[in-house]
């Protein structure tokens, strides 16, 4: 009876902390086992985090201790975390001695006095994979050569560098190199060839390798926005700003617990409109100069946003239809200098140096033809940015798509949502943060927007605004000293 209740989602922020135990270095003589403590019973706050620019999970567990447990076990960073954690009826967080790979446990903080108990302590236990320990105490230094995914799943899987046996989930790439490591660390390695990856079946420029609970993943962005490398991906889940009673009332009386999942407790955004830093950045238009020492030749690529929009699926790409334009700026000039700013590259002007024919049979990743348009799409993940407080949902992953419903904020009776923010997110990043205390669950995501469901008006004439010529003074004519 007790299981059935546990897999039944019946309120939002209910959760299932199924263990939660340190295992010790040290070893249990009588049992022939590594000693363990289950510290479910000490704990008032646990987090977790996942990020698609991090290339490993990371936590921490707040506990509450009356017994020294971090003198008598003791504490001190060779122990791991047994972790099982999940939204009921939901996949979750598997990372135990028994079916998963625990955390490694790295440090030890934030440790206070409880005033009102002498035998009480506060503090902090830090936790992440273990991959980050074996990146710390290996380095890789051969040659790889054929595709990339190859070189990432070797790094990935050898005792001699990460050793992992989770998971990984891998986009194949048609990139066909030999590359030299001279001794970078694994996760070093790793981020290095996923710069230099080219998708099979997109128009990218750049991998991202990242863990959450599902796994390891080597992709591009653009295989998070698609499918099959012909249609947009489907959302995952949809979360509106408008407010639900969730005041748990008789079961009979429950209303339907989905929809109130879907409802945002805070939201906030983040640079929605930040054009110097564009500028700066080379979002809209840069300049890569490519001198090729061997063959003695200088090439100047220009990377153009507008005309690249149209090569890639983005968030509001409805099925196989692309609609050049819902970018995230209008097709307008920039007051009366004759162009737009997407048609300006030497807003930002890079000079690199490659050189064809290295290894014979493998061809680098012509830098001229992919840095520009990583750039652009780098700082692209900038732009738009949200960040909500909603009900905790292990269902949901970063990587993954939302939908967002916002209203116009104006006066009236109808709630008519936004043209410009409601639409497809892409998770950046999550925090799932439980509180043993008060029983809850909650998340914070790190979204991000690369298109508008509505596109921005759009203005052929540019608009000149003021008149007249401008002037030069002598400043001693003007104060009669002259």
């Amino acid at each position: 009876m007790a299981d059935l209740e546990r897999d039944i989602l019946d309120r939002v922020g209910k959760y299932n902390l199924n263990e939660l135990t340190i295992i010790s270095y040290r070893q249990d003589k009588e049992e022939s086992a590594p000693k363990f403590i289950d510290i479910k019973g000490i704990t008032l706050t646990m987090s977790i985090n996942e990020d698609i620019f991090h290339n490993n999970l990371q936590g921490v567990v707040t506990v509450y201790d009356m017994q020294d447990i971090r003198s008598l076990l003791p504490l001190t960073g060779l122990e791991r975390l047994s972790l099982s954690f999940n939204t009921p009826g939901f996949s979750g967080y598997d990372f135990t001695e028994d079916n998963g790979t625990p955390f490694q446990i790295y440090k030890v903080d934030r440790i206070k006095k409880d005033k009102e108990n002498d035998k009480g302590q506060l503090y902090k236990i830090y936790f992440c994979s273990p991959e980050m320990y074996n990146n710390q105490i290996s380095t890789v230094s051969r040659a790889y050569s054929g595709p990339v995914e190859k070189a990432v799943e070797d790094i990935l899987r050898s005792k001699n560098y990460l050793d992992s046996k989770k998971d990984l989930f891998i986009e194949d790439t048609k990139t066909n190199a030999k590359y030299v490591v001279p001794s970078l660390k694994p996760f070093g390695c790793i981020n290095y060839l996923s710069s230099q990856a080219i998708s099979g079946k997109y128009n990218n420029a750049g991998y991202l390798f990242y863990e959450t609970a599902r796994g390891f993943h080597f992709r591009s962005l653009e295989s998070m926005l698609a499918m099959g490398g012909s249609v947009g991906r489907p959302t995952r889940w949809n979360y509106n700003t408008k407010i639900v009673n969730i005041q748990d009332t008789q079961k009979e009386e429950i209303k339907d617990i989905a929809r109130r999942m879907e409802t945002i407790i805070h939201y906030e955004f983040y640079k929605p409109v930040d054009i110097l830093s564009n500028l700066v950045n080379g979002f809209y238009a840069n300049q890569v100069i490519a001198h090729d020492a061997f063959n003695k030749t200088l090439t100047t690529t220009n990377f153009n946003y507008k005309d690249n929009y149209s090569k890639n699926f983005h968030l509001e790409t409805t099925g196989d239809e692309q609609d050049e334009f819902k970018m995230i700026m209008p097709i307008a000039e920039l007051n009366d200098t004759g162009g737009a700013l997407y048609e300006r590259p030497e807003q930002k002007k890079m000079v690199v140096t490659e050189t064809s024919k290295v290894h014979n049979d493998y061809e680098f990743t012509s830098t001229s033809g992919t840095l520009g348009k990583r750039i652009s799409q780098k700082h692209g993940y900038t732009n738009m940015n949200m960040s909500m407080l909603v009900y905790g949902n292990t269902s949901l992953n970063a990587g993954d798509i939302i939908n967002f419903s916002s209203p116009l904020l104006q006066p009236g009776e109808d709630m008519i949502p936004s043209p410009y923010t409601t639409g497809r997110y892409l998770i950046m990043s999550l925090k799932h943060t439980i509180s043993v205390e008060t029983n809850t669950h909650e998340m914070v995501l790190r979204c991000f927007k690369d298109s508008v469901r509505t596109p921005y008006p759009s203005e052929e004439d540019a608009l000149k605004v003021g008149s007249g010529d401008s002037n030069k003074y002598n400043i001693y004519e003007m104060d009669g000293t002259a």
